[in-house]
């Protein structure tokens, strides 16, 4: 089974123009100055008119960026068939509870017994989901939903991502207790998320698409204080970069 009518990707041409996917707070976006470009056919902040202060927060504090232009998909079955999908999709690997499989630009996330979230790029996410969709079709009660557009995702990167987290919610993101590639469940800002920490001082953020206004507010202020500051793709694509070259 699959169920497509969120899928932004699949939105009929309107008099043979495609509508412009956007993230739900590109408006507040605007406000703060974000400058635009169109990736897969979303708007993307790139940037807020400084990215080399961007830069810098993201490397000396904390950098806030907007990516609901991630593709979200998510897998429901039984728990043992969910792991012969994902190692179909993947090329093998079982996921563990807690941890995050990262494969071929793809990460794969278990939410709970049964249940996996696929975060894709933008230009990624219908490849991906035919593929899944493709695997759940020969398996039992296996279905895919098209989260795209019910989550909202940020990204914190910088040394004080943690102290960012730390004034919102009570999970201890110190490196000894939340490695690269775990992944929870958990209320962030008195509102269910889910937490990936990626790599290196590099986390995503994702909840409810409706708390979306709401969360960036409370994340760009809380990293405001600490030094930091809303940041673009530009800076969060240059400080990735920058950890894998040091990994």
């Amino acid at each position: 089974m699959s169920f497509e009518f969120l899928a932004p990707d699949a939105a009929e041409p309107v008099n043979g123009t495609l509508p412009t996917l956007r993230s739900p707070i590109e408006w507040t976006l605007r406000d703060q100055g974000a400058n635009f470009t169109e990736r897969a056919g979303w708007r993307v902040a790139t940037d807020y008119g400084n990215p080399s202060a961007e830069l810098a927060a993201c490397r000396d504090s904390a950098g806030v960026a907007d990516l609901s232009h991630l593709g979200k998909l998510e897998l429901q079955a039984e728990p043992g068939v969910t792991s012969s999908i994902i190692a179909e999709v993947t090329g093998g690997g079982a996921l563990a509870p807690g941890r995050a499989k990262l494969h071929d630009g793809v990460w794969w996330c278990p939410m709970a017994m049964g249940r996996v979230l696929a975060l894709t790029p933008p230009e990624r996410t219908a490849e991906v989901r035919d593929r899944l969709e493709a695997a759940a079709s020969a398996a039992p009660f296996a279905s895919v939903i098209e989260m795209t557009a019910a989550y909202g995702s940020n990204a914190l990167a910088g040394p004080l991502s943690r102290e960012t987290f730390a004034r919102t919610m009570a999970l201890d993101l110190r490196a000894d207790h939340f490695a690269e590639g775990d992944f929870a469940p958990v209320s962030v800002a008195r509102t269910p998320g889910m937490v990936l920490r990626q790599r290196g001082d590099q986390f995503l953020h994702l909840f409810g698409a409706g708390f979306a206004h709401y969360v960036w507010t409370v994340f760009v202020d809380a990293a405001s204080h600490l030094g930091g500051r809303a940041v673009g793709v530009t800076a969060i694509e240059a400080i990735s970069t920058e950890e894998v070259a040091r990994a």
